[in-house]
C-alpha cells in the first residue's frame, strides 16, 4: 500500500489539514498540539472504524464545542487499485469510496467501508500494518512480527522456499477454527464448560441426596440413643434429690456455728473501742503535764531578752528624726532647681522654634514665587497644540504634496497661447485679454476649455495619468490641511515655529520642576504650612505662659548656657538627696526592724503566758473532774473484759474449722447442680428426641432411594456426553498444536533474511561489527557488539528505540516487493545522542529507497540528517 495524500477537516484541534506523500521518505515537521498524531488516528480510524461508530474513541475526535463532522480522505494505491476514501464521524456521518483503477467504481455507505476493507485485507497484512506503526508516546523497542502472514511469505520467498499455497492456509485456518470450537486462541481455555458444570450439577444432586440418606441413618441410631439416655436419666433422680436433701442439713448446722461466732465478734466490738478510749484519755493526761512544764521554761527565757531590744529600738528612732529633717531641706532646694531648669528648657525651645519658624517662612515664600512661575510656563504650553508626532506627520504631508504637485507638472500638457493681434475669449469661464508680445502659458493637468466668441470652442483633455496625478495632489493637499487644522496651525512654517517654543517652553518647565523639588527637598508644601503654623502656635504659647518679669535670654547660646547650669546644679542637688535619702532608708530599715524585733518578742511573750495560763486551768479542770488513778483503773478493767471474750472466740473458731465449711458448701452446691442438670438433660433429650421423629417420618414419605436413582441416571448420560466433546476437543487440539509446531519449524527457515535486513541498517547505525539473535517469535533476543552478547533488555531506551525502529523498516522492505505497507514514525528518537541521529538518518533515507516511510516530528532538528526526504511544515 502507498499513502498519496491525506486530508483532515474539523478533527481535535485541527480545522483544516493536507498532506502529499512522497513514495521514499515523508518528513511531516510541525509545533506541539498542531495535529500531526491526529494525522495517524485519523488513518488508522478511516481504515478499521465504520462513519457511525459510537465508539468514545470515535466520538473523541469531535472539536470540543462544535457541532460539526470530523472528516478524513486519503488517496491510495494498494495492489492495482488506485482510490479516493474518505469519512465523516459524528455529526452526518458517511463513508464514500471511488475507485479509480483498474476499473472505475463508486460506493457510499457501509458498501464502500466493506469494499475498502475488501481490497485492503486482499493486499494487505493489516497485522503487519498495525506491527510497524510507531505511535506517540508508546514503548517502541520490542516489535512482534510473528503474527503477519505477508511478511512470513516474503520472508519465505527470500529464503528460496515455496511460500504458503492457499490451501495449506485455508486448511490451518479450517483447523484453527474447529480448534477455537473447544479452545479460546490467545488463553487455550476450554469452550465446553457448560457440559462440565451440567456434570458438575449432576454429580452435586447425587452427593446430596447419597448424604441425606446417610444424615437419616445418623438420625435413627440418634433417636434411639437419645431415647436410652431419657430413660437413665429419670431413674438417676431420686438418688440425685437424696443427696442433696442431706447435704443441706450439714450446711444448716455449719451455718448456725458461724452465726453464733458473728455474734460474739460483735459482743467484742463495742469492748475494744472502750479500751481504745480509756487509753487515750490516759496518755492524752500525761502530754498536757509535760507541755504545761515546757512552756513555763519557754515564758521564763523570754521575758530575760526583751530588756535589751527596747533599748536599742529607742536610739534608733532619734537618728531616724535627725536625718528626716536634713532630706527636707534638701527636697525643698530641689524643687527651687527644678523650676529654673524647666524655665531654661521652654527658653531655648522657644529660641529654637522661633528660628525655624523664619527659615520656612523663607522657604514657603521661594516655593510660591516658583510655582507662579510654573503656572505661567504650563498656560503657555497649553496654548500650543502642535506636538513632535504632529511636525513630522506635517513636513511629510507637505513633502508628500510637493513630490506630488511637481510630478504632476512634470506629467501635465503645457499650454501656451500668443496673441498675433488684441483678442478676448474665455478659459474655463475665466475672461481672458490677450495682447500681443504678452503670451499666455498654463499647466494642462485637467480638462481645459477655450471659448472664442462667434468662432470656436477649443477642448484640451489631459491624459488619463494626469488626471490622476492631479487627483493625488488635491489629496495630499487635503491630507495637510487636515493635519494643519488638527493641530491648530496655518502653514508648516508656524507648525515649525510652535513646536520649537513647546520643545523650549517643556525644557523651561523640567528646570523649574526640577529648582521647585530643589526648594522642597522631597518636602510636602502642605506639610510646611502645617509646621509653620505649628511653630507659630508654640512660639505664641511660650510668651503667654513665660513670667514676664523675668529677662529672656538674648539669644539661643545663652538659654542653652543658662540650661546647662540649671541642670547641673539641680544633678547636685539629686545626687546629694540620693545620698541622703538612702542614708535615711537604711536607719528607717534598722529602726523598723528593731521595733518589729521587740514587737514580736513582746507579742510571742503575751501570747505564750496566756497559753500557758490556758492549759494550766483546763488541766486542773480535767483532774477535778476524773482524777489520774480513775482513768488508769478504767484501762485496766476494759483489758480484763476483752480478754474473756477473746478466750470464747478461740473456742467457736476451732469448732467451726473442724466442721470444714468450704468443703460443705461445695458438696451442697455441687449435689444442686447435679440435680437441676440431669432435670434439664432429660428436657433437652425429650426436645432433641421429638425433633429426631418429625424428621425421620418427613423423610420417609419423600421418597429419597427413588429421587437418587433418576439422579445417578442423569449424571451417567451428562458424563458421556461431556466425554464425546473431550475427545474431538483433544483432536482437535492435537491437530492445531501439530500445525503450529510445523509452522514455527517453517518460519525458523526464513528468519535469516529478517535477520540479514535488519543486520543490514544496524551496522550503519551501530558500526560494521553489529549483529542480533532473533528468538522464534522473530524478536530481538541479544545484540552482539565488539564480541560481546548483550541481552535487549539490559540495553538503554535510547538503543531500544533504535531497534525497534530498524526492525520495522527491515520488515517493510522485505514485504515491499507484495505492495508492502507504510512505516509511519511518529515523534520518535528523543532519546538518542546526536551522532545516532545522523546514523539512524541514514538508515532511515536507505531504507526509504524501497519502502515508504512517514516520519513526524515536533523537533525539526533531529532529522536534519536524512538525505532525499520531501518535507511538509504544519
Amino acid at each position: 500500500m502507498k499513502l498519496l495524500t491525506l486530508t483532515l477537516e474539523n478533527w481535535r484541534g485541527v480545522s483544516a489539514s493536507h498532506i502529499e506523500f512522497d513514495n521514499a521518505v515523508t518528513l511531516i515537521e510541525g509545533p506541539n498540539e498542531v495535529g500531526k498524531s491526529s494525522l495517524v488516528e485519523a488513518l488508522r480510524m478511516l481504515l478499521r472504524e465504520k462513519s457511525g461508530s459510537k465508539k468514545k474513541e470515535v466520538q473523541a475526535v469531535q472539536p470540543v464545542g462544535q457541532d460539526v463532522g470530523s472528516s478524513v480522505a486519503a488517496e491510495v494505491r494498494c495492489g492495482d487499485y488506485h482510490f479516493h476514501y474518505s469519512k465523516t464521524y459524528n455529526r452526518k456521518h458517511g463513508t464514500e469510496l471511488r475507485i479509480l483503477a483498474p476499473r472505475a467504481e463508486q460506493l457510499t455507505g457501509d458498501d464502500a467501508h466493506n469494499r475498502a476493507w475488501e481490497i485492503l485485507s486482499g493486499h494487505m497484512d493489516m497485522a503487519l500494518w498495525d506491527a510497524l506503526l510507531v505511535e506517540q508516546g508508546k514503548e517502541i523497542g520490542g516489535v512482534r512480527l510473528a503474527d503477519s502472514d505477508g511478511l512470513a511469505r516474503a520472508l519465505d520467498n527470500a529464503a528460496g522456499g515455496a511460500g504458503v499455497s492457499g490451501e495449506e492456509s485455508a486448511l490451518f485456518d479450517a483447523v484453527q477454527a474447529e480448534y477455537e470450537r473447544y479452545f479460546t486462541l490467545k488463553t487455550g481455555k476450554a469452550r465446553y464448560g457448560e457440559q462440565q458444570q451440567r456434570v458438575e450439577q449432576h454429580s452435586t444432586q447425587v452427593q446430596q441426596l447419597k448424604t441425606t440418606l446417610r444424615e437419616l441413618d445418623d438420625d435413627l441410631r440418634r433417636f434411639e440413643g437419645v431415647s436410652a439416655e431419657i430413660s437413665r436419666l429419670q431413674r438417676a433422680l431420686p438418688e440425685l434429690q437424696a443427696a442433696k436433701e442431706q447435704h443441706e442439713q450439714r450446711w444448716t448446722a455449719i451455718d448456725s456455728l458461724q452465726a453464733r461466732l458473728t455474734a460474739k465478734e460483735e459482743e467484742g466490738k463495742p469492748l475494744r473501742q472502750l479500751l481504745d478510749h480509756a487509753r487515750t484519755q490516759w496518755q492524752k493526761r500525761q502530754e498536757a503535764a509535760a507541755d504545761i512544764a515546757r512552756r513555763e521554761q519557754d515564758l521564763a527565757q523570754k521575758q530575760a531578752a526583751l530588756q535589751p531590744l527596747a533599748e536599742h529600738a529607742t536610739e534608733l528612732e532619734r537618728t531616724v528624726q535627725a536625718a528626716e529633717a536634713t532630706h527636707k531641706q534638701l527636697q525643698t532646694q530641689r524643687r527651687a532647681l527644678q523650676h529654673a531648669l524647666q524655665q531654661a528648657r521652654r527658653d531655648t525651645a522657644y529660641l529654637r522654634d522661633a528660628a525655624e519658624l523664619a527659615r520656612l517662612q523663607q522657604l514657603l515664600e521661594r516655593v510660591q514665587t516658583q510655582r507662579a512661575e510654573l503656572a505661567a510656563l504650563r498656560k503657555t504650553l497649553a496654548d500650543i497644540h502642535i506636538t513632535v508626532e504632529g511636525r513630522k506627520d506635517i513636513q511629510a504631508a507637505a513633502s508628500a504634496l510637493d513630490v506630488a504637485s511637481r510630478t504632476r507638472d512634470n506629467a501635465a500638457t503645457r499650454l501656451s497661447i500668443e496673441a498675433l493681434q488684441a483678442a478676448e475669449f474665455q478659459l474655463n469661464g475665466e475672461a481672458i485679454s490677450l495682447r500681443p508680445g504678452t503670451p499666455l502659458e498654463r499647466q494642462v493637468a485637467e480638462s481645459l476649455q477655450i471659448d472664442i466668441p462667434e468662432l470656436a470652442r477649443i477642448t484640451i483633455a489631459p491624459a488619463a495619468s494626469a488626471g490622476e496625478l492631479a487627483a493625488e495632489v488635491d489629496a495630499k493637499q487635503q491630507e495637510l490641511d487636515t493635519l494643519l487644522a488638527r493641530y491648530q496651525v496655518k502653514s508648516v512654517e508656524q507648525a515649525i515655529t510652535l513646536d520649537e517654543q513647546r520643545a523650549g517652553g517643556e525644557q523651561l518647565l523640567r528646570s523649574a520642576q526640577q529648582r521647585l523639588q530643589d526648594t522642597l527637598q522631597g518636602a510636602d508644601e502642605e506639610a510646611l504650612q502645617a509646621d509653620c503654623a505649628r511653630l507659630q502656635q508654640a512660639c505664641d504659647d511660650a510668651l503667654q505662659q513665660r513670667d514676664p518679669g523675668q529677662e529672656l535670654p538674648a539669644s539661643e547660646r545663652e538659654a542653652r548656657a543658662q540650661l546647662e547650669t540649671a541642670s547641673e546644679a539641680l544633678d547636685a542637688c539629686e545626687s546629694e538627696l540620693d545620698q541622703e535619702a538612702g542614708r535615711l532608708a537604711e536607719q528607717r530599715d534598722e529602726l523598723t526592724r528593731a521595733q518589729s524585733q521587740q514587737q514580736q518578742a513582746s507579742t510571742e511573750l503575751n501570747a505564750l503566758s496566756s497559753v500557758l495560763e490556758d492549759k494550766r486551768s483546763s488541766l486542773a479542770q480535767e483532774r477535778e473532774a476524773e482524777p489520774d488513778a480513775a482513768l488508769e483503773q478504767a484501762v485496766t478493767e476494759r483489758q480484763q473484759q476483752l480478754a474473756a471474750i477473746t478466750d470464747e472466740l478461740e473456742q467457736l473458731r476451732a469448732q467451726l474449722q473442724a466442721e470444714d465449711p468450704d468443703s460443705a458448701r461445695l458438696q451442697r452446691d455441687n449435689a444442686s447442680q447435679a440435680l437441676r442438670r440431669a432435670e434439664r438433660d432429660i428436657i433437652d433429650q425429650q426436645q432433641e428426641q421429638a425433633v429426631l421423629k418429625s424428621r425421620l417420618d418427613r423423610a420417609q414419605a419423600n421418597g429419597l432411594f427413588e429421587e437418587l436413582e433418576a439422579a445417578e441416571q442423569a449424571l451417567a448420560e451428562a458424563e458421556d456426553t461431556l466425554a464425546a466433546i473431550e475427545r474431538r476437543a483433544a483432536a482437535a487440539k492435537l491437530l492445531w498444536e501439530t500445525l503450529n509446531a510445523q509452522r514455527d519449524a517453517s518460519r525458523q527457515a526464513y528468519v535469516a533474511p529478517l535477520r540479514d535486513g535488519i543486520r543490514s541498517l544496524g551496522k550503519i547505525v551501530f558500526g560494521s561489527d553489529f549483529d542480533i539473535v532473533l528468538g522464534e517469535d522473530w524478536t530481538i533476543l541479544d545484540v552482539i557488539r565488539d564480541g560481546k552478547t548483550i541481552p535487549f533488555d539490559s540495553l538503554s531506551v535510547g538503543a531500544k528505540e533504535q531497534l525497534g525502529i530498524l526492525t520495522r523498516l527491515a520488515a517493510a522492505r522485505i514485504v515491499a516487493d507484495q505492495g508492502g505497507v507504510p512505516v509511519i514514525i511518529d515523534d520518535a528518537l528523543g532519546f538518542s545522542d546526536p551522532t545516532r541521529l545522523q546514523s539512524m538518518g541514514a538508515a532511515i533515507a536507505a531504507a526509504g529507497r524501497d519502502a515508504q516511510v512517514v516520519v513526524l516530528t515536533c523537533t525539526p532538528g533531529r532529522f536534519m540528517y536524512l538525505g532525499e526526504v520531501g518535507v511538509r511544515r504544519l
